[in-house]
């Protein structure tokens, strides 16, 4: 069985195409593009139509890639935005959902605990999206997810108002602190595309699942590229090796996200996780074979 499931996010929209062959679970391709619908001000601003686009660029894929289910979810944006949005995206898909806060979490958290390449036993899991931050860590009375509206879109348009930067996150970091004072003091592991982003910037190359998965990143390391990015015009920012096309706006925000969580959880560092709620939810379709 072979599934092309599109995760409809806030910031991103991502194709993951997975197959079960053998009893076993492989993931065939994972493909982001930078929509922005968390953005969206209204329907006749282009970012709508580009969402459009991009799920029907995603569906031509997943024929060629001869799937024989297409699945839809979303999350932050399309918890808030009237469901004819959602509707509209999923007209051609064979099944959509928008996911809530808990079970996105809950579904990141998963797609962690069940990779090779993360050797944690007991992980606190961070998913910086555009409208929203989920959190999720396991107790000895089981999981407890958090899903906070402070993504990387809210704060930037919240917080920032030109470029470069400066000091304008500050009374954003006031606000993450406040947020964030329920997080254990656990290994951190980041999913989503602020981590990758800031692990590819570091590597000074562009995104490589084989590059970046898995490995650590130190607080000094991050904290030396937010003062740098904080510093720099938007062009620039655009421009540094590494840097995803369409985030560079609220990169900053983001990074101050990876900051504050690293330093609340008492981390020295982060774990980089290029999988997300996406893997785990592929992977309970694929072994349920429904």
């Amino acid at each position: 069985m072979r599934i092309a499931l599109v995760d409809a996010g806030s910031n991103s929209f991502i194709l993951l195409i997975a197959e079960k062959k053998d009893g076993k679970v492989n993931y065939l391709l994972d493909l982001s593009t930078i929509v922005g619908m968390g953005k969206m001000k209204c329907e006749d601003d282009g970012i709508f139509e580009k969402a459009l686009k991009t799920t029907e660029k995603y569906l031509r894929i997943s024929e060629e890639y001869g799937v024989s289910k297409r699945i839809i979810v979303g999350t932050e944006v399309f918890r808030k935005l009237p469901s004819k949005y959602f509707e509209k995206l999923s007209e051609k898909f064979d099944s959509a959902r928008i996911l809530s806060g808990k079970e996105e979490a809950e579904l990141s958290y998963l797609s962690v605990a069940d990779d090779e390449k993360i050797p944690i036993h007991s992980p606190l899991v961070m998913d910086i999206g555009g409208g929203s931050v989920e959190y999720s860590f396991k107790i000895e009375k089981g999981l407890i997810s958090r899903s906070i509206p402070m993504g990387a879109i809210v704060l930037t348009e919240k917080y920032v108002r030109s470029y470069p930067v400066h000091d304008q996150l500050e009374n954003a970091k006031k606000f993450i602190e406040k947020e964030l004072s329920f997080l254990p003091q656990l290994p951190l592991v980041s999913i989503g595309g602020t981590g990758t982003t800031v692990a590819s910037v570091l590597k000074g190359k562009p995104f490589s699942a084989s590059l970046i998965h898995g490995i650590y990143i130190s607080i000094n390391e991050i904290e030396s590229l937010y003062k740098r990015v904080c510093s720099m015009s938007l062009n620039e920012v655009s421009n540094l090796p590494g840097m995803e096309k369409g985030r560079e706006k609220v990169i900053a925000a983001g990074m101050l996200i990876l900051l504050e969580s690293a330093k609340m959880s008492s981390n020295r560092g982060i774990y980089i996780s290029i999988r997300g709620h996406r893997y785990a939810m592929a992977k309970k379709i694929l072994e349920s074979g429904i």
